[in-house]
């Protein structure tokens, strides 16, 4: 009687082991399956209770998850409720009692059909007692927590709302016309009036017909730069007239900022113009 019960508990073990097997089996060849430690498992659930109450409209629930001189910050400020989020990552730091964490929210709409472009939005958490809680800086010095439609403040709360590092001829740049099977530049040039060598860390477009063409990533004090962005309609179709704003989010360190470009463009599918956008 013993050894059939030691013989079903081998036979379950085994059975155990190979359905993981089998489930590992399944996953795309690059999948990397990790555990986070318990700290960043408790951390997640927490930034996931946050969003969770900004998706609701509870304030009073997402004020809980903010630092005491948060909480004071976030009442001053105009709210308002997210459609959607993705946790992108969380990273403890070495201390323990900090952590950074990234989360990507939709960026500005567009004209475009097709699903929303996320970008990712950087906030700091702070380890009190054995609860986490999010750090919004002052705001004079960063944006809110974003919500659907901010096109001027898609910022996070980590980040200042424009770079005073570098400092750019224009935000705002059109190509005019765009003809079917054509593609455009659009070209951004900028100084670096800090002291220090300025990094372009991160482009992030609202639309997959952008694509960034500049290479150059670091700018020494007073260098000159540009960001080039090629616009190449024919990654969607159109059939009629179509006029498009679309927005570019820069970030650059060491400052943490987050510039925002926009970019305008009039399509057309002939030869006739369009309204110039």
């Amino acid at each position: 009687m013993l050894q059939g019960h030691l013989n079903k508990r081998k036979v379950g073990r085994f059975l155990n082991r190979a359905g993981l097997i089998a489930l590992l089996s399944l996953l795309p060849a690059n999948t990397r399956v990790l555990a986070d430690s318990p700290s960043e498992q408790a951390l997640r659930a927490r930034v996931d209770q946050l969003y969770s109450a900004l998706r609701q409209g509870d304030w009073k629930k997402a004020e809980k998850c903010l630092t005491k001189d948060s909480r004071r910050i976030f009442r001053s400020e105009a709210k308002k409720t997210i459609a959607e989020y993705q946790v992108d990552s969380v990273k403890v730091e070495a201390d323990g009692q900090s952590a950074q964490v990234v989360v990507r929210l939709p960026g500005p709409p567009t004209m475009i059909a097709g699903p929303p472009i996320f970008l990712p939005q950087t906030s700091r958490w702070q380890l009190v007692g054995r609860k986490w809680y999010m750090e919004l800086p002052d705001p004079h010095l960063a944006g809110r927590l974003p919500g659907p439609g901010d096109q001027q403040q898609a910022s996070g709360p980590h980040f200042t709302l424009n770079s005073s590092d570098l400092k750019f001829d224009s935000t705002y740049a059109s190509v005019g016309f765009v003809h079917k099977g054509e593609v455009k530049v659009a070209r951004f040039p900028f100084t670096n009036v800090s002291q220090r060598t300025v990094t372009v860390s991160d482009v992030q477009s609202s639309c997959p017909c952008l694509r960034l063409t500049s290479e150059q990533k670091e700018f020494k004090p007073g260098e000159t730069g540009a960001i080039e962005l090629t616009l190449d309609p024919s990654t969607f179709s159109f059939k009629s007239k179509l006029a498009l704003t679309l927005t570019v989010s820069v970030q650059t360190e060491p400052e943490h900022a987050q510039t925002q470009l926009t970019v305008a463009a009039a399509l057309t599918p002939g030869s006739d113009e369009p309204q110039h956008p």
